[in-house]
């Protein structure tokens, strides 16, 4: 197993090495891979995560390995995945199985024809053990070929525990009711939301997150999926009026902390830490689950104790729960016996739970098991993953990459005082 390991490794660093040479190579279609292959007992698996979640990921492939002495795992992580992928793509030599995090990716190899898509066994699987907002995701054209492990979800609103409850304060179920609670807090005299944008040149991106989670409660997917292909415009009355919710919060001087200027000039890993100013600068913070590495050190030791968190509420009652998410689409560009069985051992909760355990990984699996979280944070963010009826990819990065850009300027240009109207015509403009 070692020299094999040592022979794949090399594999990556000869084809890195090519990559220069790979830029100006004519792009090519590969041939829709053949049937299922001869088994050789070792797998090949690329994928972008490193350090603390390469030795995680190991755990699983630790339990799969046990289960089947015969077959070696041998994953490759770097940070140049993207790169790496499709120049060994493009060079005819792709590992066994790719974790890929970007949905445009799989969606360009299943068009090429360079990936296999699910069989029908598998299909079963992921149908009884997912919710099918994840088959939809991990499909194209409708037709799955992403098998989603590892996931994320944003839209979360994160608060002070202790100095919450001491107030009085409760979570709310509804929009209205976070709304209500917004007022009651700012008539106590601080404002309720902390919020910052600055992010060098990726400056606004906070901006569209709270877009999206808007969208998402506001319009059907369907509109939030022409919103991402530019078939629905910025300045249509569906955008514009999530936009407008979001003004009578971030416009209000009485509803965040600073007001516009300082939602401008505040770099965003610094509002999570007012929550825990004593007394409160700001009670409320929009942000993905990755926010608790921004808290500070004691309330990073003391997560469950020290920190609450709750979904985004619901604005438009009669659409369904759907989720901003992310995540690892593992697709499969070899198919041989021992592949295929692989990738049906990342439907079960079995190659979820070792992850689990280690923390920091949040799973879709129904069959996990909820008490390995190592926090009731994680938990409470898992049983929310496990119950929407819906999911769709972060809408900006989804988007062609002018409009992305042209997305975070308008963000940043509204806070600086140009007009809804303006900002949404400038956006549109930028499409290709």
């Amino acid at each position: 197993m070692l020299n094999k390991k040592m022979f794949w490794f090399l594999s990556v660093l000869l084809v890195a090495s090519m990559m220069l040479a790979a830029c100006g190579a004519t792009e090519t279609s590969e041939p829709t891979p053949a049937g299922p292959a001869q088994d050789t007992g070792t797998i090949f698996v690329m994928g972008p995560f490193r350090g603390e979640e390469e030795a995680a990921f190991q755990q699983v492939i630790a339990v799969f390995e046990a289960e089947n002495p015969d077959i070696d795992v041998i994953y490759a992580g770097t940070a140049e995945f993207e790169t790496l992928i499709n120049v060994r793509v493009e060079a005819g030599d792709p590992p066994d199985i790719a974790a890929i995090p970007q949905p445009g990716l799989m969606m360009k190899f299943a068009e090429k024809g360079q990936i296999v898509p699910l069989w029908d066994e598998i299909i079963a699987l992921y149908d009884h053990n997912y919710s099918p907002a994840w088959k939809e995701l991990g499909s194209y054209k409708g037709v799955p070929y992403g098998l989603f492990h590892r996931v994320n979800a944003k839209g979360w609103i994160w608060y002070n525990k202790p100095a919450f409850e001491s107030a009085g304060y409760t979570v709310p179920a509804t929009w209205d009711d976070l709304m209500a609670l917004s007022g009651k807090i700012a008539a106590a005299g601080t404002p309720p939301w902390c919020i910052g944008i600055e992010s060098g040149a990726a400056t606004g991106w906070v901006g569209t997150d709270w877009m999206e989670n808007l969208m998402l409660r506001t319009q059907p997917v369907e509109k939030y999926d022409q919103w991402i292909s530019h078939e629905l415009k910025f300045d249509s009355p569906e955008v514009k009026g999530a936009w407008e919710v979001m003004d009578s919060i971030w416009m209000d001087d009485t509803m965040v902390y600073g007001g516009p200027a300082t939602i401008a000039t505040t770099d965003f890993k610094i509002p999570p830490t007012w929550l825990f100013d004593d007394p409160p600068k700001c009670w409320l913070h929009l942000q993905g689950s990755f926010v608790t590495n921004f808290f500070p050190e004691d309330v990073q030791a003391d997560l469950d104790n020290q920190v609450g968190v709750f979904m985004m509420p619901p604005i438009d009652p009669s659409l369904p729960t759907t989720l901003e998410v992310g995540g690892d689409q593992y697709v499969m560009f070899q198919d041989r016996p021992e592949v295929r069985k692989f990738m049906e051992f990342l439907t079960t909760g079995a190659s979820a739970d070792p992850w689990i355990a280690q923390g920091g990984a949040l799973f879709p699996h129904q069959d996990q098991d909820l008490s390995l979280y190592p926090t009731d944070i994680e938990r409470t963010m898992a049983k929310a993953i496990l119950t929407a009826e819906a999911a769709r990819f972060d809408a900006s990065d989804s988007m062609a990459s002018a409009g992305n850009l042209a997305f975070w300027k308008g963000i940043t240009e509204y806070v600086g005082g140009k007009s809804i109207d303006a900002v949404l015509q400038g956006i549109d403009a930028a499409f290709p």
